[in-house]
């Protein structure tokens, strides 16, 4: 039996997608087709790698719009789907209180809604951004140099987490990056916010 409908987060370096219960994820690089399963129709969140939107059937692609119980503080022509999304799984799962939602993937998002209002925390470099930026000879400086930036990345993260007062969200394939006590580690929230989305 084939089943129905394929959730599908397409991102800057890996690819995950959910059908019924089952999640799977893989980097961009290692992508095969065949491991799709099959489906009848697909909701897709892309924000970049577009040409693999044609290994999934019915594609039907979400795009940033308004959302009841949310005010956006971004032109959502410019709001990224993957934001998007992760804010609609949030706003859900917490109508009534203040969240801090942190994905921490190629790039570190930071979104905030406050009673109903989103308000940009911001975007900086992810872990293989930034060590991307600098190559050493040695074997040592380059250990020292990837050291330097996952602490420099976890305290950033964790001093925007301290000085919040309210849910904090985390999600992302670099989620283990950080260790958040009071922090809520979410598998996917932009699969998550697909469901509503397809749910409404």
């Amino acid at each position: 039996m084939v089943s129905s409908h394929l959730f599908v987060d397409i991102g800057n370096s890996c690819i995950g997608w959910k059908i019924g219960n089952d999640y799977y994820c893989v980097e961009i690089k290692n992508f095969q087709p065949n491991a799709i399963p099959q489906h009848q129709t697909s909701s897709i969140a892309c924000v970049a790698n577009q040409q693999l939107i044609a290994h999934f059937s019915n594609p039907i692609i979400i795009q940033p719009k308004a959302y009841t119980g949310l005010v956006f503080d971004y032109n959502l022509a410019q709001l990224g789907v993957d934001r998007f999304l992760g804010l609609v799984a949030g706003i859900e799962k917490y109508p009534e209180q203040d969240f801090m939602l942190i994905d921490i993937g190629t790039f570190v998002t930071i979104d905030i809604v406050q009673h109903g209002k989103h308000i940009d925390g911001g975007i900086a470099p992810g872990l293989c951004q930034l060590q991307a930026g600098k190559k050493f000879a040695g074997n040592d400086s380059q250990k020292s140099w990837q050291l330097g930036t996952e602490n420099m990345l976890s305290d950033y993260i964790e001093s925007r987490c301290k000085a919040f007062s309210g849910k904090i969200l985390i999600t992302g394939g670099g989620q283990k990056l950080v260790n958040i006590k009071l922090a809520e580690y979410c598998q996917n929230l932009v699969i998550t916010g697909l469901e509503i989305i397809n749910g409404k």
